[in-house]
C-alpha cells in the first residue's frame, strides 16, 4: 500500500511539471527567409506554425522584444501564403478600440487554426478559436482580466461557452 502511494506521489510529481512549466522561448526565426514562391511559403509553414504556437501560449507581458520580431515574422507569412487565407472582420471584435494589440492575438489563433485546416471557412469555427485564445491570454494578464470590455469574453471563457458567446457576437441565431 505504502509502495502504491509512493509511485502515484511520483507520478504526480513528475507529472506536474507539465501543468506549472512556464512556455519555452520563442522558436528560431530564419532571418534571412525570402517568400516569393509557393515552395518558399511550404519550406516555412513548421517554423511559422511553431512560432504561432508559441504566440497562442504564451502570456502577453513575457519576452516583449522576441513576440514583436515573432508576430512581424508569422503576420508576413500569414499575408503572402497561397495555402490559405483569413478574413478577419473587426467589427466583431468589440476589444480592439481598448484593447489593439489583441488583433494580432486573434489574428495569430486564427493563423494557427487554418495552419491545420485550411478549407475551414466557417465564421463561428474561426472566431470561436481566437476568442479562445485572446479569453486564455487575457486571464494570465493583471490588466487585461480586470478590462470590463473584455468581462463577457472572458465570463464565456470560465463558463466553457465560447461557441454561443461567438454566435453572439456573429448574430448567429441558436436553434
Amino acid at each position: 500500500m505504502i509502495r502504491s502511494i509512493f509511485i502515484v506521489s511520483l507520478l504526480c510529481i513528475f507529472n506536474a511539471e507539465n501543468y506549472f512549466a512556464q512556455p519555452g522561448r520563442c522558436p528560431k526565426l530564419d532571418e534571412n527567409y525570402v517568400w516569393e514562391t509557393p515552395a518558399d511559403y511550404e519550406k516555412d509553414r513548421e517554423s511559422v506554425k511553431k512560432t504561432l504556437r508559441w504566440l497562442c501560449v504564451t502570456p502577453l507581458g513575457l519576452d516583449i522584444q522576441e513576440r514583436s520580431v515573432a508576430n512581424a515574422y508569422v503576420l508576413e507569412w500569414l499575408a503572402g501564403t497561397p495555402s490559405f487565407t483569413i478574413d478577419i472582420k473587426t467589427a466583431y471584435l468589440s476589444f480592439i478600440d481598448d484593447h489593439p494589440d489583441l488583433l494580432y492575438t486573434f489574428i495569430h489563433a486564427v493563423g494557427y487554426y487554418k495552419m491545420d485546416h485550411p478549407a475551414e471557412d466557417n465564421p463561428l469555427k474561426l472566431y470561436s478559436e481566437g476568442f479562445k485564445v485572446v479569453a486564455n491570454l487575457a486571464a494570465q494578464s493583471k490588466e487585461l482580466s480586470k478590462s470590463s470590455v473584455l468581462k463577457p469574453l472572458l465570463k464565456a471563457a470560465r463558463k466553457n461557452t465560447i461557441r454561443d458567446y461567438t454566435k453572439e457576437i456573429l448574430g448567429i441565431e441558436t436553434k
